[in-house]
């Protein structure tokens, strides 16, 4: 049985740590390439929970041998724990995890000493309650913010709703060492509940940087020790990624466009009334092509341009677009990341 407490929270989902310790006298896979004056030699140990990479580098420099060992593993802690990767996982559960993880090392023959380890990188996510599918618009809101970045969802430029192009799931590269995914967990994982998972993949070089504004560095050592900076460093990105810039693109691009639109629908039906021609009637219906986003910016635009008909075009929009009701969609999603 899902514990719901533990899934609808900021915390891990997987992680990659290097700088450990490894002993083993069995014989796992490995892989040698002899190039030049380099010899590398590969040792992979796969589990259905965990991976290994125990990389040992042999190289001539001058007339000297030098040798590099580099390790890796990457795991996901809740599997650990519970078997399943739909819960997060707290800094604070880690000791556990990496007790967990030790003994079934051993069990397979493999001595770890994690004391020293540092984190490669990390997938830090939220689970939301909502549909994926229902919440559509506020995630391309999103993702309008990212075309500079390297956005693999393709979203039209355009304003035109119909232009847009909605996926199931969204990525983007946000830098060199941060990606960024909103997905539908629960049509992953085949739930009956409906989960969105929006999800920070942070590399190393981005990690330490995160870690630094707190004077922290990239062991597992601070990160157990500070078990809410890692809801600090979601946060803050999803405030500077998504948050601020989307306020902004609502009161410079949405409504202005909005209006922009409305007034030269008016103007042209006022044109046409005075030279006689056919008027066209559904100013809303025109404004469909555009992105209306919510209904209330509809009825901004009656209270500052129709005060002649105000009440009967306000019924006409309640009753019409009371369906679009993003910015109560966004403010649910604001108030769930940045609880109170």
């Amino acid at each position: 049985m899902v514990d719901k407490k533990k899934i609808f929270r900021i915390g891990i989902d997987k992680i990659s740590l290097y700088n450990f310790s490894i002993k083993t006298n069995k014989e796992f896979q490995k892989l040698i390439d002899n190039r030049g004056n380099c010899v590398k030699e590969k040792t992979i140990i796969t589990d259905e929970l965990f991976s290994i990479i125990n990389s040992y580098t042999l190289f001539q420099e001058g007339e000297e041998l030098q040798e590099n060992i580099f390790n890796k593993i990457v795991f996901n802690p809740n599997k650990l724990l519970t078997g399943d990767n739909i819960c997060n996982t707290t800094p604070d559960q880690l000791p556990k995890v990496i007790e967990k993880l030790t003994k079934l090392l051993k069990e397979k023959g493999v001595e770890i000493d994690f004391s020293e380890a540092k984190i490669a990188d990390i997938e830090i996510n939220l689970n939301v309650p909502v549909d994926f599918n229902d919440y559509s618009e506020v995630f391309t809101l999103f993702y309008k913010q990212l075309k500079k970045s390297k956005l693999i969802s393709e979203i039209s430029d355009s304003e035109k709703i119909s232009e847009f192009k909605i996926d199931e799931s969204y990525f983007s590269r946000l830098s060199r060492s941060v990606t960024f995914k909103i997905y539908s967990k629960d049509r992953e994982k085949g739930l009956n509940f409906k989960v969105t998972r929006l999800e920070y993949y942070l590399e190393s070089l981005a990690y330490k940087y995160a870690m630094n504004k707190y004077n922290l560095d990239s062991s597992l050592k601070d990160l157990i020790a500070n078990p809410k900076v890692i809801e600090d460093i979601f946060r803050e990105r999803v405030k500077k990624d998504f948050i601020i810039k989307s306020l902004k693109y609502i009161e410079n691009n949405v409504k202005p466009v909005l209006e922009r639109e409305y007034l030269a629908f008016k103007k042209a039906n006022a044109l046409a009334k005075m030279t006689g021609r056919k008027e066209e009637r559904n100013v809303y219906k025109y404004l469909e092509k555009f992105w209306i986003f919510d209904y209330s910016f509809l009825i901004e635009l009656i209270e500052k341009h129709n005060i002649k008909n105000k009440g009967r075009e306000i019924k006409r929009v309640l009753k019409k677009y009371i369906q679009h009701d993003n910015l109560k969609k966004l403010n649910y999603l604001l108030e769930t990341i940045f609880p109170h």
